[in-house]
């Protein structure tokens, strides 16, 4: 502003000395020369000039600057803003940056859980399939348990059907006719008596 003030009165000097030039020269003027007519008009075109000026800067001074003013607090509203903004992103880069790594560490957390689930897992399946050859070991020793003694069963019949046999053989060959008839009437007075009693 001081400038522009500074300005105007620099134009007013130089108005006013070129005419006070003029205004004394004026007998010598030239035919094709300036006129004083038109250093007039001169004049007051540049007094006009100067008071638009003032008028201007009197009146359209503070809309000009609430303008610039408001302008500049935009700016600098944005610039701030922009800032903010910056420093957002910069705290959400760094956010991210740290859940990338949480993200890194909870990947090998649940890989080593898996791991040990599928240890737990396996050791579940061998002591399972332990109890199961002992409980299948158990039945086997169990069924051939029972097989033996079915078996010895079976032999004690056999050998029992062999001793009979055998014995019958040998009382066959030993008995006579005469032990054949006692026998008889011994088995006949047996029977007799009980049928009887």
């Amino acid at each position: 502003m001081k400038n522009f003030k500074k300005l105007i009165i620099l134009i007013l000097i130089f108005n006013l000395f070129y005419i006070s030039l003029v205004l004394g020269a004026e007998t010598e003027l030239e035919p094709h020369g300036v006129t004083l007519n038109q250093l007039k008009n001169l004049f007051w075109f540049s007094l006009n000039f100067i008071v638009l000026i003032l008028i201007l800067y009197r009146f359209l001074k503070k809309p000009i600057l609430n303008m610039f003013k408001s302008r500049q607090e935009n700016i600098f509203k944005q610039y701030n803003e922009l800032l903010e903004k910056k420093k957002e992103a910069e705290a959400k880069y760094i956010e991210l940056q740290e859940k990338i790594k949480n993200l890194e560490k909870e990947a090998e957390a649940i890989y080593q859980n898996y791991v040990e689930q599928g240890m737990k897992e396996k050791e579940k399946i061998i002591a399972s399939a332990h109890e199961q050859a002992e409980r299948i070991k158990q039945q086997a020793e169990l069924y051939i348990h029972h097989e033996i003694e079915k078996a010895k069963i079976m032999l004690r019949e056999e050998i029992a059907n062999v001793s009979v046999k055998l014995a019958e053989e040998i009382l066959r060959k030993n008995i006579t006719e005469e032990d054949q008839k006692r026998i008889f009437k011994e088995f006949i007075n047996e029977l007799k008596g009980r049928v009887l009693h």
